[in-house]
């Protein structure tokens, strides 16, 4: 998700896409961590968190204008 869509988006939109992002993360982390074989492309968790990162930081600026 790219800033330009996040910054188009309310702020309860934005919480609600942080709160299914850490969701999200939360079970490819288990999926990662568990004996079972893992995830087929560990590099979504990475992406994940750097969406999550910029969901909050559009989320800060507006509660700051």
């Amino acid at each position: 998700m790219k800033i330009s869509e996040i910054k188009n988006l309310s702020a309860e939109e934005i919480a609600a896409q942080i709160r299914e992002k850490e969701t999200e993360l939360r079970s490819l982390r288990l999926k990662h961590n568990s004996t079972q074989g893992g995830i087929q492309a560990p590099g979504q968790i990475p992406a994940l968190r750097k969406t999550i990162a910029r969901l909050k930081t559009v989320a800060n600026e507006k509660k700051v204008k």
